[in-house]
């Protein structure tokens, strides 16, 4: 989705940094949830709640997630992320979560080995 926000904050910039990511980039997604000309949902978050039921399960806790990260208004249920997501899923998702925070992986990756120096070899982390 190509935003032209004059206005936006380096925040609102950065949120929408990371919900790109959240949701791949996905037009459909980002068109559902955002106005194209000024920093803000393009409905009510209650209301893109409500009308996120016509997409998947997935797209709909992507949504949710997105709504959480703009303003705290997605309500999303960390259980229906872990029985719904697969591995692309939460790859875009603790994307999102790097951007917006600014979180460095080495230094989860550090702290992860000592608790499992398994996971060193096992490629599960970036």
């Amino acid at each position: 989705m190509k935003i032209n926000w004059q206005n936006a904050s380096n925040q609102e910039q950065k949120l929408f940094e990371g919900i790109s990511i959240l949701t791949d980039h996905r037009r459909d997604l980002l068109e559902f949830l955002f106005d194209p000309k000024t920093p803000r949902l393009r409905k009510r978050a209650g209301i893109i709640r409500e009308d996120s039921w016509l997409f998947s399960d997935g797209d709909r806790l992507i949504i949710q997630a997105a709504l959480d990260f703009w303003s705290g208004a997605g309500h999303l249920a960390l259980w229906e992320c872990i029985e719904i997501w697969d591995n692309e899923e939460w790859t875009h998702f603790l994307a999102a979560v790097t951007v917006i925070k600014v979180i460095d992986l080495q230094k989860i990756r550090l702290k992860t080995e000592r608790i499992d120096p398994g996971l060193k070899d096992n490629n599960r982390l970036p």
